[in-house]
């Protein structure tokens, strides 16, 4: 095992294991097993603190990781259901496409509100289940809430209501649209709450295995949600609903709860014991995390503010290809087909569906594919500048790939997305339509891991780079954790009495919430045109 001499530092770091945890050194180097601490005071510290530091339990780091990480392959899950079948759903209910944009508005609504907000808060939590963990199981609970209620709808306002009519088909929409809403908003909640724990729970060098894994779960979740959404459901689970949309809402609901409570089981989470705010007044604190969220927004380090202005124009194309792909695949498909004349079955949103879902699961099975197989191609941080900067065709035959970084690698599937985006205009068959959507998925892999693996590391460097360190090491290195209650990092953000926070991973839910904001925000420009142009080219006769 390499060895380097410890920084000075007044954190307390173990290596032990029972799971991965804490800040490591700056360098992400191996910590020298054989150092020794003369300091006197860092076992009464360690043993004050024994009870209060974060780390994830597991036999290796592999299984770790993948506890750590799985509770976004039951979201994943559950966002595949709403990607599917919200669309169709919302069409099969009798609203036109025009209004159905903007019903998506939710997603953006949701990501702009829920996310900095969950963030700050939970970074200001002081429960003694952790700052994460209430927020992530609160929120997976009103997920299970709108799926049922979206599966639903229409027994839901028949039991309410009586027999169909008018008035009912009415509260019908109005009853599913709350519903996606709530859905979107819940879904939210979560995502910050999992995107928070993976990087409070991973030092420096690890942030970017971390954000792998983390890319990975999506795409399984991916895979199994678009694989169900193909399969015929209510043949199979009858008892769970007789139409694909009810089934796979019971579906999702029992993955969540059970993905999100196996990582809520896994993660040991350090309780906050200094709170960056001070009020005790529940609107004087919504103010204040409000204005310490707009005020770290007018300060961002310029590092995140890059990411997050890619992000802001690459999230113009994405959002439309998300919430489209299904129908689009589906109407082309219809077009191919001649024979269209049979008459609708029950669930004919179901069938139509199934067509699109196909595309779905052989896009996300190339994205779970790019997942596990892309960052091994992909040179670790300082590599590039280490190997020297003479391209040698040699390096294309070596892994890792000496050139190609992070921040490369992303600039590619940008490209590759665009072009994707451009071939549409001559897709005419449902096979190149799933070609189409197939060859997206590379470009998707890229983007849930390389953006969240820039930001991580940075969060997480940041905090270890001010403050002195003093190293414990004990014989198995499975996992570093550390104790860092009585210093602070030097992350650039703004406290909320507008003076400067130099909070680290306490603060990553800010961050990763402001940089949701810049994902979120393009998508209101897009429902707004997509409004737009529905509302011009839309036929008159729906029939058509």
């Amino acid at each position: 095992m390499q060895e380097v001499t410890p920084r000075s530092s007044t954190t307390s770091v173990d290596i032990s294991a029972r799971g991965i945890t804490g800040q490591e050194d700056n360098e992400g180097s191996a910590v020298n097993l054989n150092y020794t601490n003369n300091d006197s005071h860092l076992h009464g510290l360690r043993s004050n603190n024994e009870q209060n530091k974060q780390f994830v339990r597991g036999n290796n780091r592999t299984i770790k990781m993948i506890l750590l990480t799985q509770c976004l392959a039951g979201l994943q899950f559950t966002w595949s259901v709403e990607l599917a079948y919200g669309t169709p759903y919302l069409l099969s209910l009798g609203l036109s496409k025009s209004l159905m944009s903007l019903v998506w508005l939710a997603g953006p609504l949701s990501g702009l509100i829920m996310q900095p907000i969950v963030g700050s808060l939970s970074d200001n939590s002081k429960s003694r289940f952790g700052r994460r963990r209430p927020f992530l199981l609160v929120g997976s609970f009103l997920v299970i809430c709108a799926l049922i209620c979206m599966g639903w709808t229409k027994e839901i306002v028949g039991l309410l209501f009586g027999s169909e009519s008018s008035t009912t088909i009415l509260l019908s929409k109005w009853l599913a649209v709350f519903s996606m809403y709530l859905l979107d908003f819940a879904i939210n909640c979560v995502q910050a709450s999992c995107r928070a724990i993976i990087v409070d729970s991973l030092p420096p060098s690890q942030q970017e295995e971390g954000t792998a894994w983390a890319g990975r779960m999506v795409g399984i979740g991916s895979v199994v949600g678009y694989f169900l959404g193909f399969v015929n459901l209510v043949d199979i689970f009858p008892f769970f609903g007789k139409t694909q949309l009810q089934v796979l809402c019971v579906l999702a609901s029992i993955i969540l709860m059970a993905s999100d409570a196996l990582t809520c089981w896994a993660v040991h989470e350090k309780i906050n014991t200094e709170s960056t705010s001070s009020s005790t007044n529940a609107l004087n604190a919504a103010y204040e995390t409000l204005y310490s969220i707009m005020k770290a927004v007018r300060n961002l380090p310029k590092p995140v503010q890059l990411v997050c202005n890619v992000q802001f124009f690459a999230w113009i194309g994405w959002f439309p290809f998300l919430f489209y792909a299904t129908t689009w695949v589906s109407e082309v498909h219809s077009r191919s087909t001649s024979d269209l004349a049979e008459s609708p079955s029950d669930d004919s949103v179901g069938e139509s569906t199934r067509v699109g879902s196909f595309s779905l699961l052989l896009y996300s099975l190339v994205s779970l594919s790019a997942s596990f197989i892309l960052p091994f191609l992909v040179s670790p941080v300082g590599a590039s500048a280490t190997a020297g900067t003479k391209f040698s065709w040699k390096q294309l035959f070596q892994l890792p790939i000496a050139f190609l970084t992070v921040p490369k690698l992303w600039t590619i599937s940008h490209f590759i997305f665009a072009f994707s985006m451009l071939i549409t205009w001559f897709v005419t068959s449902d096979l190149q339509a799933s070609i189409v959507i197939s060859l997206c998925g590379i470009s998707w892999a890229i983007i849930m891991w390389a953006p969240f693996s820039i930001l991580g590391e940075y969060i997480s460097r940041e905090s270890g780079t001010v403050g002195q360190r003093n190293y414990e090491v004990e014989e198995n290195d499975q996992l570093i954790r550390i104790s860092n209650d009585e210093t602070r990092s030097e992350l650039p953000f703004i406290d909320s009495h507008g003076g400067i926070s130099t909070n680290g991973s306490s603060e990553a839910g800010v961050l990763l919430g402001i940089h949701n904001m810049y994902i979120v925000l393009p998508q209101f420009l897009v429902t707004f045109i997509s409004s737009i142009i529905f509302a011009i080219l839309e036929p008159s006769d729906e029939g058509n």
